[in-house]
């Protein structure tokens, strides 16, 4: 049995990390073998990354894009190599929150030159791509007002990201650059409204999974 290897995307506050919490307690009740992970940070030295590359560093000094762009890199490379291909070899479903369309559209946004994204992705990808992502799409508006939320809840201290204090520009940059994706890549890309009840958000990714685990010989019944 080959392994299936499924990424979720989003806008940050679209709901991503609950979406694959429902999926992967779906498939661990059927009984399935499952990798679940992330990036930044699947890996022990990809969470140093994370932390480097996601929090406010105390200086007040920020990366410039382009090493902002390796480390991201740097990290994806060590993930593939420790968790994604051997998970994969094994025959497991992958699930990852957030991989190489994360980059394209934040470092894209960001003003990295598209020619860079594609030589680092060819190096460091080798020609490997999901057989499936699902986008959760929702106005930047929105979605800000559910980090706000979020963060005010759970306290400043543990709010996810410095990507949620972006502008509002740079959020809307990042959901165009998303939709190009889904647009250009439409038998992998599944886009999914995010704005709708969790449970119906949950029922439509399921709708797209099914016949991909099916097709690969897993049982979803």
């Amino acid at each position: 049995m080959q392994g299936v290897f499924i990424t979720i995307e989003g806008v940050e506050g679209s709901g991503k990390s609950t979406q694959l919490l429902r999926l992967s307690e779906r498939l661990r009740r059927l009984g399935h073998p499952l990798t679940v992970s992330k990036e930044p940070g699947g890996t022990f030295l990809g969470r140093e990354l994370r932390r480097l590359l996601l929090e406010r560093h105390a200086s007040g000094e920020t990366w410039c894009p382009d090493a902002e762009l390796l480390l991201f890199y740097a990290d994806r490379a060590q993930h593939l190599e420790k968790v994604i291909r051997p998970a994969l070899a094994e025959g497991k479903i992958v699930l990852v929150d957030r991989f190489e369309d994360s980059t394209r559209a934040y470092q894209g946004a960001s003003g990295v030159a598209e020619s860079a994204l594609d030589r680092l992705s060819d190096l460091v990808l080798k020609g490997l791509r999901p057989q499936l992502t699902v986008l959760l799409d929702m106005d930047p508006e929105v979605s800000l007002q559910r980090v706000e939320v979020r963060n005010l809840s759970l306290g400043a201290e543990f709010a996810e990201t410095r990507f949620d204090e972006a502008e509002l520009d740079f959020h809307r940059r990042v959901r165009n650059r998303f939709l190009v994706i889904a647009k250009n890549h439409p038998n992998r890309v599944a886009l999914i409204p995010a704005r709708d009840p969790v449970a119906q958000v949950e029922a439509t990714i399921w709708a797209r999974v099914a016949p991909l685990l099916r097709s690969a010989g897993f049982g979803v019944d």
